[in-house]
């Protein structure tokens, strides 16, 4: 920065609003620029300091001071504290007017803390002099950083101050600060980490010594509640909950050795940090651990439910637990034992719901109950009445939002409502109206994406730009496919470079680099491809060997198997092509024969056939290339519930067949549904064709 003036800024402010002008003062000269960007920016200043603010009232004349003038002067640019009182404050509008008599007008800088940004409001927040030039005239609403929650918030409000001031481009000041944060929690979580597992260590010795041990007690589950409560919730919108993994352990281990000793608030405080536990550990992939600490944590909110059956905060926590303990049985492809703690979450949640209709919380534990018995019916193949619960749920959420239009978890609750309405409708063979479910999702979360560097709406912005990217695909759009696989991409790529250990990111961050390679012509797949698709294939089985019970890996290493299959064959590799389908088949084979009846793993398993047979075809074994195709065949025909895309593999093994009726049949009903997906064999996509 050239400018020699004394102060960064002045902060003008009507003294109504001085607790405002004092903590953005603090802030600015408290903010140091990551060292990062002051790399990239040699010329900036190591820290926005002095920033000037009048500390006392100002006199009763007509005009201001000498010092507010000199300090004026001495001043590289103007902060406005903008509010309701800011606009009728005769002083405030002197000290703008006077900063721009002085050729600064482009150094004006507002911060909004309350009322509005609307010119004609009777809530104007704006001073007159702000909006006007000096004949008058209304010149324009100036670009303002909101402090306020519907706004940017505090900290993106200052650091839009000081890209300001700075001149230098907000977004990757935020970026930057962002990453300092997350380095800063990090290094928290690291040193409190440490001190827990040693406070837990020695409660616990403390009480199998039969010591008195309540002051250890109360130590380690105080840091206990701190480590899974506070320090969570900083850890966990950047993605660094595997920093938690000692302290879980250490935590399950005191748990075991207490037993059933303590007080009633005492087993509840336990029963939440064992879900939480359960929680980080399900998030990493770890589903026999995560199980463990939820199944612990139902034991502990059955008891207290038992004994105090009218305790609303009891019955809350046991619907928790056995809604985790549901989720862990649908993860490892129990269907059956998943229903039964959904059908048990929703029983409770209706009964909080009847106990205490005005608590919104209860009323959201309803919706996620419809959703859980919504996401059931779909793994069922019962389509139609999924899609009844999953629009009930959504109904919920929505009219939560309108009471609540600001809270941030809401909308990204009815995102993902928005996201099992999208793929219920594409089951239902409903192509546009899956679609516009989609388009729903990023509207409701970009503008939660630019305020907030939060993981979560952005994780769940990027899983469903990768549903809609095969929504599009399977329309004949490759390019927007294409396009929206990319923006999904880019978003998992910031998250899991954030938390490599997420193992739900990194499936989904695999999936969709292998939707994206799977749209490329052979013609023009080329040796970096095949690096890239190497490497999948090995991520993937990395995965799959450490939890081997979660259905989800298992389906994706198959499906990276599958893709490397289909690369050999049409490069002419036949055998190793031979190896990698008849790997996938096998174990696809295996997961359809033991789980529950899916007929999302029955698509999987009928799409490795089909190529399978293509592999022995091309191998010169027709017969038992045809034998795999009817067998697939009958798989499908079979099913008394149908599902959209039973069609389009079941018109591929129709073609593979040379059953001519029935190739016509089903691409007749594609054809009405709108699919014109081009990797489609024959005349998907030429409607005029009559063969």
């Amino acid at each position: 920065m050239t400018d020699s003036r004394h102060y960064r800024a002045f902060i003008s402010y009507s003294h109504s609003d001085e607790q405002w002008a004092r903590w953005l003062q603090r802030a600015l000269e408290k903010y140091k620029l990551p060292k990062t960007f002051r790399q990239s920016h040699p010329e900036l200043p190591d820290r926005l300091y002095p920033i000037f603010r009048d500390r006392d009232e100002l006199a009763s004349g007509g005009e201001l001071s000498e010092s507010i003038r000199r300090a004026m002067e001495d001043s590289e640019a103007l902060i406005v504290i903008c509010s309701p009182a800011a606009r009728a404050s005769l002083w405030v509008n002197e000290e703008i007017k006077r900063f721009k008599a002085s050729g600064r007008g482009d150094r004006i800088f507002c911060f909004l803390v309350s009322g509005s940004p609307d010119a004609n409001s009777p809530e104007c927040a704006f001073p007159a002099a702000i909006l006007q030039d000096e004949h008058g005239y209304v010149v324009h609403e100036p670009l303002a950083a909101a402090a306020t929650p519907k706004g940017d918030g505090k900290r993106n409000a200052m650091l839009k101050i000081a890209a300001g001031l700075l001149n230098v481009g907000v977004d990757d000041l935020k970026q930057r600060d962002a990453q300092r944060q997350a380095r800063f929690w990090s290094f928290v979580a690291l040193g409190t980490t440490f001190i827990a597992a040693m406070t837990i260590g020695l409660a616990i010795y403390a009480f199998n010594a039969k010591k008195e041990s309540e002051m250890r007690r109360q130590q380690a589950e105080g840091l206990i509640g701190f480590m899974l409560g506070d320090l969570r919730k900083k850890l966990e919108p950047i993605g660094k909950l595997d920093i938690l993994d000692a302290v879980g352990d250490q935590a399950m281990k005191y748990f075991s050795a207490l037993g059933d000793h303590g007080t009633p608030k005492e087993m509840l405080s336990r029963a939440v940090a064992l879900k939480q536990i359960g929680d980080v550990r399900f998030k990493q992939g770890k589903l026999e651990p995560a199980l463990k600490a939820f199944e612990q944590a139902l034991i502990q909110s059955r008891n207290l439910h038992k004994a105090e059956p009218g305790n609303n905060e009891y019955l809350f926590e046991l619907g928790q637990a056995e809604f985790w303990a549901g989720y862990v049985a649908w993860e490892r492809g129990d269907l059956s034992k998943a229903d039964d703690y959904f059908q048990n979450y929703m029983k409770y949640s209706r009964e909080l719901q009847r106990r205490d209709p005005e608590n919104s919380d209860y009323t959201l534990e309803l919706a996620y109950a419809f959703s859980n018995l919504g996401s059931l019916a779909r793994a069922r193949g019962s389509s139609k009445t999924a899609l009844d619960y999953f629009e009930k749920s959504n109904a919920i959420t929505l009219s939560l939002i309108a009471a609540n239009p600001e809270d941030t978890d809401l909308i990204i609750e009815a995102a993902e409502g928005w996201s099992w309405i999208g793929s219920t409708k594409r089951d239902l063979g409903e192509l546009k109206g899956s679609d516009q479910a989609f388009s729903e999702i990023e509207a409701l979360l970009n503008p939660l994406i630019i305020k907030s560097e939060n993981a979560r709406p952005r994780f769940t912005l990027a899983a469903n730009l990768l549903h809609q990217s095969r929504v599009k695909m399977a329309m004949g759009d490759i390019m927007e496919a294409n396009a929206l696989c990319l923006k999904s991409i880019e978003q998992l790529s910031t998250l899991t470079a954030n938390d490599p250990q997420n193992s739900e990111w990194r499936d989904t961050y695999s999936n969709a680099q292998l939707f994206l390679l799977s749209i490329i012509p052979d013609n023009d797949w080329n040796v970096d491809h095949q690096t890239v698709l190497s490497r999948l294939v090995e991520e993937a089985g990395e995965m799959h060997r450490k939890e081997p019970s979660s259905t989800q890996y298992l389906t994706s290493y198959a499906r990276m198997r599958m893709e490397k299959a289909r690369r050999d064959l049409s490069n002419g590799n036949t055998i190793p092509a031979y190896e990698s389908i008849k790997s996938a088949h096998a174990m696809l084979d295996d997961l359809f024969k033991t789980a529950d009846f899916s007929p999302l793993l029955l698509i999987e398993l009928a799409n490795s056939a089909e190529l399978l047979g293509k592999v022995l075809n091309a191998g010169g074994d027709s017969k038992a290339a045809e034998q795999v195709w009817l067998k697939a065949a009958a798989l499908i025909d079979k099913q008394s519930t149908r599902i959209f895309d039973y069609i389009p593999i079941r018109y591929k093994l129709a073609v593979n067949l040379s059953q001519t009726g029935k190739a016509r049949e089903l691409e007749a009903i594609l054809l009405k549904a709108g699919y014109r997906d081009q990797q489609m064999p024959i005349a998907i996509n030429t409607p005029g064709n009559d063969r």
